[in-house]
């Protein structure tokens, strides 16, 4: 699992520090806590983050107080955590991938991205709620933390030594976080213009080589 709360930390962007293998709950708190997360985005879509009080949130899902204390300290920390499950998920998916022998070097492909745009779609009234939101500038900055400690991780995992960058790969990762996200957001707002495979390439061909070589070839 992906800490949001470290990958800040560079000493937590290490390989040992991004773990994706998932702890066994209970069914009874799985399920639980996919009610209150379901509440709290029913709730996003009809008012402001900020006018959800943890009794609107309880009330929707049918629970008491105590037990929305028993698993969440703030309705911010049912969003963070709702929210890295489905990173989770992405990520085993992500690695699932990048395990195949047919996967390819990091750079040659765009599995990576393509599975990402993927998980964006298939989550998208998750993604335009919170973008319309407003004070979700936390929300925003764990998001890309997310992205760029998995490009991290993996560039370190899958990049060869003897290819190993100039630039620091904390730097790369924050590009291509950046980046991608951007475009994640263009996308949405957008109303997915473009398949999730279409957008992986682009997304890929512009973090890969930049913007430079689009200008300096001929129209077909």
């Amino acid at each position: 699992m992906v800490n949001l709360d470290s990958v800040n930390d560079k000493q937590h962007m290490s390989k040992k520090s991004i773990q994706t293998e998932p702890r066994k709950l209970d069914r009874r708190v799985v399920r639980t806590r996919k009610m209150l997360a379901a509440a709290l985005l029913e709730l996003m879509q009809e008012k402001n983050f900020d006018e959800i009080t943890i009794t609107d949130i309880t009330e929707r899902a049918d629970m008491n107080r105590a037990t929305f204390y028993l698993h969440y300290g703030t309705k911010e920390e049912l969003l963070y955590k709702s929210l890295e499950e489905r990173f989770d998920k992405l990520v085993q998916s992500i690695e699932k991938s990048m395990a195949t022998p047919e996967s390819g070097y990091i750079w040659e492909e765009s599995t990576y991205d393509r599975l990402v745009f993927e998980h964006v779609a298939e989550n998208v009234d998750l993604y335009k709620v919170i973008l319309d939101q407003n004070g979700m500038g936390a929300i925003i900055h764990r998001i890309i933390d997310y992205i760029a400690a998995v490009a991290y991780r993996t560039a370190i995992e899958q990049v060869p030594d003897e290819f190993k960058p100039q630039i620091p790969i904390e730097i790369i990762s924050r590009h291509v976080a950046g980046s991608m996200f951007s475009l994640l957001v263009w996308w949405i707002r957008n109303d997915l213009p473009y398949s999730p495979t279409e957008m992986a390439r682009m997304c890929h061909q512009l973090v890969s080589f930049g913007c430079a070589p689009e200008f300096m070839r001929p129209n077909a």
